[in-house]
C-alpha cells in the first residue's frame, strides 16, 4: 500500500521449505473464519489424489524456531520473457548446468523455451491453531465420514524472544481435497458453497518450471543457460523489465523462474532486515518524524514476520512486491533515514504474550480507528480494537452518534494534520453511481441508496441500494468504496440530491483515507510531533500488545 496516497501437513511443508530454500520457512488478509459442517450433500465424494511426492531436498520443519532475520524470497517481477540486467562486477550465475561468470557490464536475458511449472490446488475450509488438536480431529473426521481425504496442512513460524517467550504463529488449514488442476478445484468450491460452506483455493508448487534463456551482453558475447537459475553480484544488481523500464538495484540473490503461464518471474531471496529496509520508504514518507518511522518499521516486521509462512508459501515463496502485500523498492528504493529506524528497531516485533500481533496499518484513520472485523471477514483481534485517535482527555463523542457532526468537523485529532486525507467530499450522480452498481448486481436504476449499520468509527458496515430491477446489499469495506468509484475510506455520509423522478445524485461526505485498522499513519506522525516516542504509538494503536525481541 501507498499511504500517503494512499501427518502429511509436515511433509506439504517440507514441500514448500524446500522450493524456497531457506530455513525456517513461513495476509491482510487473514484467514476466513470457521464455519459449520453442511449435512452430507446428495452429489457422490471426490475421488482422493495421490500422495504428495517427498520434498525433492532437505528443509527445516515448521516446528522448529525461525531467525528473526532469516532469508524471505520476494516475487519482484512476473509475466514477461526478457529483460535487462547489469553489474559493476562480475555477475554469477547458477543453474543445473553449474556456475558461470558473467563480465561486468549490461546483459539482456531473453526466455528461449519454456516448460510450466507442476502445480496443485487445494480447497481449504477451516484453520486452527495448534493447541486446537482435539477439535481439528473431530473436524477432519466429519469430512472424512463424507468420503472427503481431507488433511491438515501446517503452515506458520514460531519465534523465541529475548524474555524467553516463545510466539507462535502456526495454523492447520485444512484442505479438504487437493486436484491437479484448478478446474476442478473451483468446481469444488463452487458446489460447497451452494452448501454455504465457504472455502478457498490455493495453488501450491511441486515441482519447478523448465527451461532455457539466452544471456547476450553489450559488447556482443551469447550464452545460453537452464531454468530456474540463480543469478548472485558482489555489488547491487540493476534489473530492467519490459513492463518497468526504470533500472532498479537488489542486493540479494535474484532467482529466474518459468511461470505457470510460461513467462519469465524474477525472484529475490534476502534478510528480513534488508528486505525491510527497502519497504519503509515505499510505505511511509522518509522524512516523516524519526519515532513515526521506527513505529512503521516495528509494525511492518510483525506483518512481515507473522505472515512470512502463510498464505503465499506453498507456491515457493512469501511475499509479492505489489500493494496486495507491501511495496519493495530494493536497494534502490533505500533512503538514510529509513534504514536508521529500522537499525534502531532492528527485531522488534509487537507481540501479545502468545503471538505476533497482526500489525497492519493504513493511511489515516480520520480521527477514530475500526475493528477489524468490521472491516474484514474475520474474527475479532484484541489488539486491533477501534480507537479515538485524540490524546487523553480530549477524546470527543463517537462518531456514530451524530455522523453528520463528526465528518463536517475539524476535531484535533492526531491524524488531523493531513488535511486532504482528514476530511474530504465527492459527488457521484445517480446514472454514474448506477452504471457502477449494474456491473456487479442488476438492479436497474437507482431509487434509493440506505447506509447500514456502522463500526466504532462510524464506518459503513453495509449499504442497500434500492434499484427499479432489484435490491443490493454490499457488504464490507472494501467493496463499499469500490461500488462508489473508490472511494478513500467507508467513514462517509451519504446526502442524496432528487429531482422530480427520484436521485439525481449524491454528495459523500468522507473522513480518512485506507481502512482505518491498527496503526493510523498520519496518526503517528502526529504523535511524534508532539514528541511521543515509537513504543507509546504503538500501544496506542495495538490494545493489549507489547514490544518484544526476537531472535
Amino acid at each position: 500500500m501507498r499511504p500517503w496516497a494512499k501427518f502429511s501437513g509436515g511433509l506439504l511443508v517440507a514441500l514448500a521449505a524446500a522450493a524456497l530454500g531457506c530455513q525456517g520457512c513461513r495476509t491482510p488478509q487473514p484467514p476466513p473464519p470457521p464455519v459449520q459442517l453442511p449435512a452430507p450433500a446428495p452429489e457422490p465424494a471426490p475421488t482422493p489424489t495421490p500422495p504428495l511426492e517427498p520434498a525433492p531436498e532437505p528443509a527445516k520443519p515448521a516446528e522448529d524456531l525461525a531467525q528473526g532475520n532469516a532469508p524471505v524470497r520476494i516475487r519482484l517481477y512476473h509475466g514477461f520473457s526478457q529483460l535487462a540486467v547489469r553489474g559493476e562486477s562480475p555477475l554469477e550465475v547458477s543453474s543445473g548446468e553449474g556456475t558461470t561468470s558473467l563480465a561486468v557490464g549490461s546483459w539482456t536475458l531473453k526466455l528461449a523455451k519454456a516448460a510450466p511449472p507442476r502445480r496443485r490446488f487445494h480447497v481449504f475450509s477451516k484453520t486452527f491453531k495448534p493447541s486446537q488438536s482435539q477439535e481439528m480431529e473431530t473436524y477432519l473426521a466429519q469430512w472424512r465420514a463424507r468420503g472427503f481425504p481431507a488433511e491438515p496442512v501446517l503452515l506458520g513460524l514460531r519465534f523465541s524472544t529475548e524474555s524467553g517467550q516463545i510466539l507462535d504463529g502456526r495454523e492447520y488449514w485444512i484442505s479438504v481435497q487437493r486436484f491437479e488442476n484448478e478446474k476442478d478445484a473451483l468446481a469444488l468450491k463452487s458446489r460447497l458453497e451452494k452448501e454455504s460452506v465457504w472455502v478457498w483455493v490455493r495453488p501450491q508448487l511441486v515441482q519447478a518450471g523448465a527451461g532455457a534463456i539466452t544471456a547476450s551482453s553489450s559488447g556482443g558475447q551469447t550464452t545460453t543457460f537452464r531454468l530456474p537459475l540463480k543469478v548472485k553480484c558482489g555489488t547491487p544488481l540493476g534489473v530492467v523489465t519490459p513492463k518497468d523500464r526504470e533500472e532498479h538495484r537488489y542486493t540479494g540473490v535474484l532467482d529466474l523462474a518459468v511461470e505457470p503461464d510460461s513467462t519469465l518471474a524474477i525472484y529475490e531471496t534476502l534478510p528480513v532486515e534488508d528486505y525491510l529496509a527497502g519497504v519503509l520508504p515505499s510505505e511511509m514518507p522518509a522524512l516523516w518524524p524519526a519515532e513515526a518511522l521506527k513505529a512503521q518499521a516495528v509494525a511492518a516486521r510483525s506483518d512481515v514476520l507473522g505472515h512470512m509462512a502463510l498464505k503465499r508459501i506453498l507456491e515457493g515463496f512469501h511475499f509479492t512486491n505489489s500493494e496486495g502485500d507491501r511495496v519493495y523498492g530494493g536497494f534502490s528504493g533505500r533512503h538514510p533515514a529509513a534504514d536508521a529506524a529500522v537499525v534502531a528497531t532492528r527485531g522488534q516485533v509487537l507481540a501479545d504474550g502468545i503471538r505476533i500481533v497482526p500489525a497492519v496499518f493504513s493511511s489515516n484513520c480520520g480521527g477514530w480507528t475500526e475493528n477489524n472485523d468490521t472491516v474484514w471477514s474475520s474474527p475479532p483481534e484484541p489488539a486491533l480494537r477501534g480507537t479515538a485517535d485524540f490524546p487523553a482527555g480530549k477524546t470527543p463523542a463517537a462518531p456514530g452518534a451524530n455522523m453528520s457532526r463528526w465528518l463536517q468537523s475539524q476535531p484535533a485529532a492526531y491524524c488531523s494534520g493531513d488535511s486532504a486525507g482528514f476530511r474530504w467530499k465527492r459527488r457521484i450522480t445517480a446514472a454514474e453511481l448506477g452504471k457502477l452498481v449494474n456491473q456487479q448486481y442488476n438492479v436497474g436504476t437507482i431509487r434509493s441508496v440506505e447506509p447500514g449499520e456502522r463500526g466504532v468509527s462510524g464506518r459503513l458496515k453495509s449499504v442497500k441500494i434500492v434499484g427499479s430491477g432489484g435490491t443490493a446489499t454490499i457488504r464490507k469495506e472494501l467493496p463499499i468504496r469500490q461500488v462508489f468509484g473508490g472511494l478513500p475510506s467507508a467513514m462517509v455520509l451519504i446526502q442524496e440530491e432528487r429531482g422530480p423522478s427520484g436521485p439525481v445524485a449524491y454528495t459523500i461526505i468522507g473522513g480518512g483515507r485506507g481502512h482505518g485498522v491498527g496503526l493510523c499513519q498520519h496518526g503517528a506522525r502526529g504523535m511524534a510531533l508532539q514528541g511521543i516516542g515509537h513504543a507509546e504509538i504503538l500501544a496506542h494503536y495495538f490494545a493489549g500488545a507489547a514490544l518484544e525481541q526476537v531472535r
